[in-house]
């Protein structure tokens, strides 16, 4: 038996124990967020989050520090595989109109099935600031620019700046926000019409 043959068995092994990390990495993820989320940051404890995950609370502190690393930890993970898979949903269209609404449907389905976690990135991120609101900037820095570049797009406004972009944004994260401080996360799929129309009409100057 080779050495590479004999050492397929602790590969595999290794293999195992990567993906049972990266698992437990996403529950406690989820329940850091989920309990900031249904608590609201200023009231949630490291010990509720533990709690949540299953885990005991010294060892969430050993782990992940206390309750601002903790969300600041949370935050960054899921906030980059949400604009990872908005991005991936606005690629895979055919148009730059297309790709917008495909992207902000995934958004939107997204807050629906959590809206916990959807609550906690955008609302209780506002009230948490310190590096989970650095995060939270850095990534509306990055959609700024992707919308801002409607302007290079067939039937664009003449009219529209980088203010049109921050109007467009600013308008589906506040409405989403509304919606999530007032219980109504899972309804939000609604606002896909009208949020599509009101990017369209600032962008391109017509609903279609």
């Amino acid at each position: 038996m080779s050495r590479m043959e004999a050492l397929g068995p602790l590969r595999e092994v290794r293999s195992w124990e990567a993906l049972a990390e990266r698992d437990s990495e996403a529950e406690l993820r989820d329940a850091i967020l989920t309990t900031i989320g249904e608590r609201g940051f200023a009231k949630a404890t490291v010990r509720e989050m533990a709690e949540r995950a299953g885990v005991a609370e010294a060892s969430l502190y050993h782990r992940r520090g206390a309750k601002d690393a903790c969300f600041a930890w949370a935050y960054g993970a899921a906030a980059d595989r949400l604009a990872e898979r908005v991005a991936e949903a606005c690629d895979g269209a055919p148009s730059w109109r297309a790709g917008f609404e495909a992207g902000l449907a995934h958004l939107l389905r997204s807050v629906a099935a959590e809206p916990a976690i959807a609550k906690a990135l955008l609302v209780e991120v506002r009230a948490a600031r310190g590096e989970a609101w650095a995060k939270h900037q850095e990534l509306t820095d990055r959609a700024l620019a992707a919308l801002d570049g409607v302007r290079e797009e067939p039937g664009a406004r003449a009219s529209a700046t980088a203010t049109t972009a921050g109007f467009v944004l600013g308008a589906i994260e506040e409405s989403l926000s509304i919606e999530l401080a007032a219980g109504r996360g899972a309804d939000v799929e609604r606002l896909l019409p009208d949020l599509t129309r009101l990017a369209f009409l600032q962008l391109f100057g017509d609903a279609e």
